[in-house]
């Protein structure tokens, strides 16, 4: 399915529940009769959706909220294999083969986990949030992506890739764990102007991110910088806005890259 393909068919779930911010997935899972299984299945296990012939009901497996920090990421977890029972090509993979595991989150290098991270994201926060929270000025700072995450109770990390996947603008959502860069997402817009990937591996020294990583958590972090310091060389240089800040586990950093004084085609 295509990206615009899987977030209608988010959509129609939320349509069709009548479901507002916070998503009510235990209310999901009795309507589809799902059965939402919770407990400690180990520190590699990421989520389990397992079709059960016996009874003709489908099972999700996911690991108990670990505190604090963690609840978002569960509900991402049974968001993530909602996914593989709504998209009918998964979905026809799991009556045929029974059970899936999921890798972790945002880091798949499978198509299949991409697609079902995707509708995890449409699903926990839906369009019509950013919509509003955007307004007519069109972006949101990452301490307003904070607020919808909060909102809608996911984690960060969810609300900024969502975030990133949403905007017209260019912008770029980068995950790094002891300054190496662990993943990332681009939006639409950033790559059509040739930033699609960036060149570095490691954060830029002395840059915004740099400094979160040794701040506290919840610390917003932000400052000038350029494609330069980010990108491997490019046919073109613009000036961007870093905003990071610590995640509070294994000396992650969420960092937010947005283009300065931007303008698109449509605005002239």
């Amino acid at each position: 399915m295509t990206d615009f393909e899987i977030d209608q068919l988010a959509d129609s779930v939320l349509q069709l529940y009548r479901l507002n911010a916070p998503v009510d997935l235990a209310r999901i899972a009795r309507e589809e009769g799902i059965e939402l299984v919770g407990g400690n299945f180990g520190a590699d296990f990421h989520g389990r959706i397992e079709y059960l012939p016996d009874d003709g009901v489908f099972a999700v497996y996911h690991p108990e909220n670990l505190g604090e920090i963690f609840p978002g990421r569960v509900r991402f977890t049974i968001a993530h294999e909602f996914g593989h029972y709504f998209i009918p090509e998964h979905r026809d993979m799991l009556l045929r083969d029974l059970v899936h595991d999921s890798a972790e989150d945002f880091r798949p290098d499978r198509q299949i986990e991409r697609e079902a991270d995707r509708f995890a994201s449409a699903l926990l926060i839906p369009a019509v949030v950013l919509r509003n929270k955007m307004g007519r000025k069109g972006f949101l700072s990452l301490k307003e992506i904070k607020a919808v995450g909060a909102e809608c109770q996911t984690s960060l990390q969810a609300a900024a890739f969502r975030y990133t996947q949403f905007t017209s603008e260019p912008h770029l959502a980068i995950v790094s764990e002891n300054r190496r860069i662990l993943y990332y997402f681009v939006s639409e817009e950033a790559n059509a102007l040739g930033f699609g990937g960036l060149g570095n591996k490691t954060l830029p020294s002395d840059s915004p991110a740099v400094r979160a990583l040794a701040s506290d958590r919840n610390i917003i972090c932000e400052g000038e910088t350029n494609t330069e310091q980010w990108f491997s060389e490019r046919y073109r240089r613009a000036d961007l806005w870093d905003e990071s800040i610590n995640l509070g586990y294994n000396n992650r950093v969420l960092t937010l890259l947005s283009w300065q004084d931007y303008e698109s085609e449509s605005d002239g």
